[in-house]
Order: C-alpha cells, then structure tokens, then sequence
C-alpha cells in the first residue's frame, strides 16, 4: 500500500529547498526503516498512510543552517508543528516551546527532525496537511543578532561560528566578549574592508559565515598522486664541446702492442 508525505511538511521541504537550492540532501528523510517500523514513529505512515516526519540534512554552507531554521521554525510554530528535534535538543507544546534535553538514541546532530499534526506518534491526526507558509523566504527574524543579545538566536550563530572554524567560547546564548571577537575574526578573515569590530551580524556578515563554512567542509584530505605521465619529447642535441687533451704516452704504447702483437695463423 502507498503512502504520501504530509502536505505541511512538502511546503516546508520546498521553502528550504527554495533558500538553499544547492545543500545536501544526504540525511533527509521520510518514511521511516525497518527500526523506525519496530516502535512508535511519524516516520511511520499513520492510519491514512501519511508519514508526518521530515528529516533535512543540516548544510549551513549550502544555506540550510538547522541551528537557525529550527530557532525560526520553534518560534514561529506553523500551525501543523508537533514538535522538532535538532542537535540534541527538543522543543514541543508540552514544554511551551522551549529547548529541553532530547536522550533519544540518535542525536539529530545531521539532520533536522519535524513531526507534525496531533496525537502519539505513527498515529497522528489534526491538521498536519495544513499548507499555510513555514515563512522561511525571508528570514529576517534569523538575523540582525548584536552584543548584549541573549537567546537561541544567538547560540545557533556561535555553533557557525564553531563550524567555521573560530571560538567564541562554549556555546550559551550570550553574545559577549567572546563571542564579538570571533565575528571580528571571521570579518577579518574574509577579507571586510570595514570590519572594526565583531560588535553585530548583519545579513552580509552572515552570508560571509556562510561560505567559509562551506570552504571548510568541503576541504578534505589531499589523495593519492596520480599515474606518472608519458615522457616528453627528447630535447635538442647541444652543441659540440671543445676538443679534450690528447695521452700521446698512452697511443703510443697502444699502437706498439698492435704491431708486435702475434698474428692468427
């Protein structure tokens, strides 16, 4: 028997898709496998044979950033969302939407995790076909982070930060010291004419995150040399060199043995 994926979820897939055209798709997901069939799952079609999970593989130097589309999808709670998972975290109605500690046997550190409609899992119902817009085309609420800002937002910038190669401390939320010298050494490093400090991330700064994630990502180990190729064409013959010295003392003595050498009968 077929199956089909919530409605609500293919919009979310096609607006992510839309503002990262070119991110891996390596880990997303839908209907679940043979581990996902053995227990409770919206990787499992429910009783209409709809699956009501969406996995998408976290790209951020494609454009599919999870720490901040799952920030944006938390926040602003389209009206089919149950729940999301991401970097070993969970956010859910039953926890007014705060982050709470996910202990689930896969860390959802690859991919993102979007289960959608009402009621237990494999078996949901509600409004999980709901297509209104996730709003993620514009995206202005994920950016414009400065120091002194606290909260999520401001945690999925220092885990790029990270991936890009800088240190802004631990991780926590809180745009401080720490945190502003590692934009400032992110600026610096691509090249900003007008990077005076790290005191802001303005969509531009953060479009320059971006790449240097991606270039850093897509850095891997230098392979094996190839085969040698054919040999070139030979050179042109140089010029005669100068006449040597000449051992008289040794012709002589050569010619002599010559003429008194025996000869063959």
């Amino acid at each position: 028997m077929g199956w089909r994926l919530a409605r609500s979820l293919e919009v979310l897939r096609a607006e992510v898709d839309a503002i990262a055209p070119s991110r891996s798709r390596a880990s997303d997901g839908t209907i679940g496998d043979a581990a996902h069939a053995s227990r409770p799952s919206d990787h499992n079609p429910n009783p209409s044979r709809v699956v009501c999970a969406l996995d998408l593989t976290h790209d951020p130097g494609a454009g599919a950033d999870m720490h901040r589309i799952a920030e944006h999808i938390r926040t602003q709670r389209h009206p089919a969302l149950k729940y999301v998972i991401w970097n070993r975290r969970i956010a859910s109605a039953s926890s007014g939407w705060a982050w709470r500690t996910y202990t689930g046997s896969n860390p959802h550190t690859r991919h993102m995790h979007v289960s959608v409609g009402t009621g237990p899992d494999g078996r949901s119902t509600g409004r999980y076909d709901d297509t209104s817009p996730w709003g993620l085309a514009g995206g202005d609420d994920m950016l414009g982070v400065r120091r002194g800002d606290r909260g999520d937002r401001v945690l999925a910038l220092q885990h790029t930060l990270v991936e890009a190669g800088f240190d802004p401390g631990k991780p926590d939320g809180v745009y401080g010291e720490r945190t502003a010298k590692a934009v400032y050494e992110m600026r610096k490093a691509a090249g900003s004419v007008a990077a005076k400090d790290g005191n802001e991330v303005t969509p531009a700064t953060y479009a320059q995150l971006l790449k240097m994630v991606a270039r850093r990502n897509g850095a891997g180990k230098q392979g094996p040399a190839g085969p040698q190729g054919p040999a070139g064409p030979q050179g042109p013959r140089g010029e005669p060199g100068p006449p040597g010295e000449v051992d008289y003392s040794r012709l002589v003595a050569e010619l002599l043995r010559r003429l008194t050498a025996p000869g063959e009968g």
